[in-house]
């Protein structure tokens, strides 16, 4: 086709001398008209270069889309999770808020005695902790807290600490006199013991002076120079003493049994009281660790009675005008538009044109509520697309949503002219170049594929 143009052209001339020729030449019927020839050719030179043009020309389409000016980061809604009775109102619409500035305070006190309830409690383990410890480890004094210590000015933990180390003092002499009587039982056995040792030693004595005086009136009573009555008497008393002597070492034993079993007792005392306190510490640490827990959340809640501006700027769609007031758990008392973040603008792409676009894409802009003769259009960039479609419910409408940045505001927007959240606007999103044929062809090739499916 590129080689139509230079025959044509080169046609031209030949043409132009055949004409010239036959103008000096009477016409012949039947033959071809020079107009006819004239005008075949300029018609077959429009057809060939608009073929060309149409086959070699490059133009971009464009994926146009309704669109509205947004905060980057989005309005901030301001919601409570439990919601409660409005005590105080602080913003209403229009007013201008910085971050952390209080907007709404909940009543607070079901949460305030809640916490004060926990506190207590929380402290009572703290100082029981403390005594058990102080059990635990045998010390002659309750050892408290540095966080306890600092807060001793208040009446009612010094009343708890006061009673608590009454408590211990009780306890440590009521171990104490328990162990003093058992010491005192063990001194006693022991002194018994002492006697019982002199008593087997003077009858071990007895019954060794005894058994000689056995052996002599048994050598004399075998000379028949006593009688059998005398014999039998020192016999008697022989074995009397053995037994008293062996009655007195089963009693000596039986003391020293006894100082033992009193010495264990005393170490039963210890250890018993020892495990008792162990088992009762153990169990105030689980107790106070889960008032700990308890305290934060009880604390979280009376913190969030007054709901704060989570970002600076302007109040709008407030619901919060009563006090006294019930607001519901998640209800929306209002919304804040950051007055410190970007503005761009977010775009409904149609569901068929999803594929046309893409993030880094140039863009576009026109905003309806400014003078389109007097303001240019804005330059801009897709930041993003979402990654499903959006149905939107109340408009019954499905699109996926762009994210597009304003790149040339202070060139396309004069100082008197500002954009604001939620002002309309309209994008042209420019798509891949593609010829000129092909945009033409496309309604029939799609209708074609259609047709022969």
């Amino acid at each position: 086709m590129r080689d139509v143009l230079p025959r044509l052209f080169a046609f031209l001339p030949s043409y132009a001398r055949f004409d010239a020729g036959q103008r000096s030449s009477p016409e012949s019927p039947g033959s071809i008209g020079p107009s006819l020839v004239l005008g075949l050719a300029v018609t077959c030179l429009l057809v060939v270069g608009g073929g060309l043009w149409l086959g070699f020309t490059k133009i971009a389409g464009a994926v146009i889309a309704p669109a509205t000016v947004v905060v980057e980061s989005n309005t901030k809604k301001v919601q409570h999770q439990t919601g409660g009775t409005i005590s105080g109102i602080f913003a209403q619409d229009g007013d201008h808020v910085r971050a952390g500035n209080v907007l709404v305070r909940l009543d607070d006190t079901l949460p305030r005695a809640n916490l004060q309830i926990i506190s207590e409690d929380l402290d009572r383990a703290t100082v029981r902790l403390a005594r058990l410890e102080a059990e635990r480890q045998g010390l002659a004094t309750m050892q408290l807290p540095a966080s306890l210590q600092a807060e001793m000015s208040r009446p009612d933990l010094a009343a708890l600490v006061n009673g608590e180390r009454a408590l211990f003092e009780t306890r440590a002499s009521e171990l104490a006199g328990q162990k003093a009587l058992l010491k005192s039982q063990t001194q006693q056995i022991e002194r018994q013991l002492e006697g019982l040792k002199a008593q087997q030693v003077a009858m071990d004595e007895s019954a060794a002076l005894l058994g000689r005086d056995l052996t002599d009136v048994d050598a004399l009573y075998s000379k028949k120079l006593v009688s059998k009555e005398r014999l039998s008497n020192v016999r008697l008393d022989a074995t009397r003493a053995k037994g008293e002597s062996g009655r007195l070492a089963a009693a000596v034993a039986e003391a020293q049994t006894k100082i033992s079993e009193t010495e264990l007792q005393i170490l039963q005392l210890d250890e018993k009281r020892r495990s008792d306190v162990t088992t009762e510490l153990r169990e105030t640490e689980a107790k106070r660790t889960e008032l700990d827990e308890r305290r934060i959340v009880a604390l979280d809640e009376l913190t969030k009675t007054e709901i704060r501006a989570p970002q600076s700027g302007t109040v709008q769609q407030s619901t919060a005008h009563t006090v006294g007031g019930v607001v519901a758990p998640g209800e929306l008392l209002m919304t804040i538009v950051p007055d410190a973040d970007n503005l761009v603008v977010d775009a409904l792409i149609p569901p068929s044109r999803v594929d046309d676009v893409r993030s880094g894409q140039p863009v576009s802009i026109r905003f309806p509520a400014f003078d389109s003769a007097t303001t240019p259009a804005c330059q801009g960039t897709v930041k993003w697309i979402s990654a499903d479609l959006i149905k939107d419910q109340q408009r019954q409408v499905s699109y996926f949503s762009a994210r597009i940045g304003v790149e040339n505001k202070a060139d396309c927007l004069t100082d008197a002219k500002e954009l604001k959240p939620g002002m309309p606007a309209e994008v042209h999103i420019s798509t891949d170049r593609h010829s000129v044929w092909s945009y033409l062809l496309k309604p029939l090739t799609d209708q074609m594929s259609r047709a022969f499916r």
